[in-house]
């Protein structure tokens, strides 16, 4: 499930990239967050698979101009069918009913909004001094927090301080149908002055609400519990002389992040286990992220020693002062055996990059095991040792085979994919088939740039992949059509577990039957829920003659949530069935896989010369779409049309027109649809043609 972020014209950078942040440390385990443009609400089919939808801090007018109309009736209907909608100081604004912002100034903004979701007046700001894309009117301002809902948490204080910056109080709250009070400002010095009705029992403003919409939930903010102190400069002059704000803000950061995980778990929303333990007074180091786990080193290891030393070889030749290889996304540390000590490097934090983020720039330790894989004790969620042995049985002593021959694994890195593909001479240096695993990614990479912190027990893994740029009879563009098959039939086609429901989505993810443990979690009909278990992405550059391809590959292997897994269908097949099929472990799938893959792509490159042709049958079989009736959403009108496959030049989707009756119209147009150029919700049958 999904976490979207807005991130549409008016969003502010620095709310933008806190939201983001924070929600990741928080829940990134067990949610993909991601941003999302005004566009994209209003022609994605997200509603189904999103959990939350935010809408940062900003400017109100640009919302309304952009999202006024279609997009907002589908972020209410989202709402109101049980979706819930976190609004965040503009986004605040803009989920009531009205807004009064800075009356009687050069900065007023006031009228009604659509959304309604808090049937009242939003009225700011409260504290002076407010500027846009400044932080002159920053202030650490204090809250309350109401007993009756936060009292069972134990939270351990009462009130606390949090950022503000031009946000507003929700009118009347304690009196308005269907809303809570979450927490009040306190009164302090400074605060613009506001006539409180009557009905104001608490005689402060409230700072945060919580809204119930028919079904579903909207929490509303006028301050900024997002806003992480530990990524705000307190040398910023517009914080003004220190103690400032910022250090302020400082003191109470622990309190924060655990009034944040409150809030997000009162939405319903499934917390991440590694949580840090943080004291108030302790200060972390530049760049670190509370909640999100430290890198651990990379060992690479080979199923012969004498390829690692090879390879140790090739990579000692691109250091330049202390074994260090300066790449153009990372940096890389060469320590010569895991007997060597393994030094420890400082993060630092890079300015915020085009897309609102924080970059940590951390050097990355590469343990040379040329003596054989590293002691299971060194690598505890990834027996190296046990995988090349796993490898080896698959590939039944072929020597031919080189897939996953030499192997990179670190328990926590950044992005297996990044750490290939943004960095080009190392990975031009590598063999082909050598592969990068981890345990868990902080900053996975998805399509569409997507990013997220990857979840206990997902198999995820990047290759190195050299593709024949003249092999007119087989396009590159098919790769991420094979791997995909390859992890379905790895599984699928070995003796026992063939009826496991894993199915292919075109273009490039893996489903699955969610298992029935109960009946909420069917389908009208009684029909069990297709989910979405895993995906392929694939990054392209030229090198000589050649493609030289990173594949990135991630699937449920051994966690239920936050969907469900491999292994959680076996041993639902075993149950209902009364077999005993064999879990898989980490090492044992992704042997599977590998090999698997090995020989489609050599089918594919030879065999009898027809490139997917030859594995068209074996396609088909695995995919979900076959003589599927869907919706053209981009044509004018739109338009019903039959799925008969793929095309075997491009791998285009093929699609004939139907009539009303959805049958096929002889002569009939045909649509042809680029793997990466549209959305196909298949839960809906809609396709939607990106631009």
């Amino acid at each position: 499930m999904n976490i979207l972020v807005y991130s549409g014209d008016g969003v502010s950078r620095n709310s933008l990239a806190h939201t983001v942040n924070s929600l990741r440390s928080l829940v990134g385990q067990h949610y993909d967050v991601m941003k999302i443009d005004a566009q994209g609400l209003l022609t994605e089919p997200w509603e189904e698979s999103t959990s939350l939808l935010v809408v940062p801090g900003g400017r109100d007018l640009p919302y309304v101009r952009d999202l006024n109309g279609a997009a907002n009736d589908k972020i209410k209907r989202y709402v109101q069918s049980g979706g819930r909608f976190f609004g965040i100081c503009a986004g605040g604004y803009y989920g009531s009913d009205r807004i009064v912002f800075e009356q009687g100034t050069n900065l007023e903004v006031q009228g009604s909004r659509e959304l309604k979701f808090f049937a009242g007046e939003c009225r700011g700001a409260v504290y002076p001094g407010f500027v846009y894309d400044s932080e002159q009117g920053a202030s650490a301002v204090g809250i309350e927090l109401n007993s009756e809902i936060f009292g069972q948490d134990q939270l351990g204080f009462s009130e606390t301080k949090v950022y503000f910056n031009g946000g507003g109080y929700f009118v009347d709250a304690e009196s308005t149908p269907g809303t809570q009070v979450l927490a009040w400002y306190k009164n302090e010095p400074g605060q613009i002055r506001h006539s409180l009705s009557s009905s104001a029992t608490s005689g402060l403003k409230a700072a945060v609400v919580a809204c119930q919409v028919d079904r579903g939930l909207a929490v509303l903010s006028g301050v900024h519990p997002e806003y992480d102190a530990s990524h705000l400069d307190p040398r910023n002059p517009e914080y003004g002389p220190q103690p400032n704000v910022v250090t302020r803000l400082m003191e109470k950061e622990h309190e924060r992040r655990i009034l944040l995980r409150s809030v997000l778990s009162k939405m319903g929303l499934k917390l991440s286990t590694m949580e840090t333990s943080t004291s108030t007074t302790s200060i972390l180091p530049p760049g670190a992220i509370p909640g999100i786990p430290a890198l651990t080193p990379l060992y690479l290891a080979s199923i012969q020693p004498s390829l690692t030393s090879k390879l140790a070889a090739t990579l000692y030749d691109m250091t330049q002062i202390d074994n260090e290889i300066k790449e153009a996304n990372d940096t890389f540390h060469l320590v010569p055996s895991p007997l060597h000590p393994i030094p420890v490097h400082t993060p630092t934090t890079l300015p915020e990059n085009s897309d609102g983020d924080f970059e940590e720039t951390v050097t990355k330790n590469i343990v040379l095991c040329t003596d054989g894989p590293p002691a299971a004790s060194l690598t505890p969620e990834f027996d190296m040792g046990n995988f090349f042995n796993h490898l080896q049985l698959v590939r039944q002593q072929d020597p031919s085979f080189r897939f996953g021959s030499s192997l990179m694994y670190g328990q926590v890195v950044t992005s297996t994919q990044t750490m290939l593909d943004k960095n080009f001479e190392l990975c031009q240096s590598l063999p082909d088939g050598f592969v990068c695993n981890a345990t868990v990614q902080v900053s996975g990479r998805g399509r569409g740039r997507n990013s997220w912190i990857s979840p206990p027990g997902c198999l995820q893994f990047s290759m190195v992949l050299r593709h024949p740029v003249m092999a007119g009879h087989a396009s590159a563009v098919f790769v991420q059509y094979l791997v995909a098959l390859a992890v379905v039939e790895s599984v699928c086609c070995l003796p026992g577990y063939e009826a496991l429901p894993l199915k292919l989505k075109w273009p490039n993810d893996i489903y699955a039957e969610l298992p029935l443990d109960h009946p909420s979690q069917a389908q009208a009909g009684g029909k069990p829920k297709m989910i979405k278990i895993g995906g392929v992405l694939v990054n392209s550059n030229f090198s000589g003659s050649e493609f030289l391809l990173v594949i990135g590959c991630g699937v449920n292997a051994t966690n239920p949530n936050p969907t469900t897994s491999i292994n959680h269908l076996i041993r639902y097949h075993n149950k209902v069935t009364g077999k005993n099929l064999a879990l898989f472990s980490q090492e044992t799938l992704l042997a599977h896989i590998l090999v698997k893959f090995e020989q489609l792509h050599k089918q594919f490159l030879g065999g009898d010369g027809t490139g997917f042709a030859q594995l068209e049958h074996m396609y088909y079989k695995r995919w979900l779409h076959s003589d599927a009736l869907v919706t053209l959403t981009t044509l004018t009108p739109h338009r019903r049309v039959r799925i008969r496959g793929v095309t075997l030049d491009y791998g285009l989707l093929r699609t004939v027109a139907v009539d009303e009756q959805g049958k096929d119209m002889p002569g009939g147009p045909e649509f042809r649809l680029q793997p990466d150029g549209n959305s196909f919700d298949m839960l809906k049958g809609l396709i939607t043609m990106k631009t």
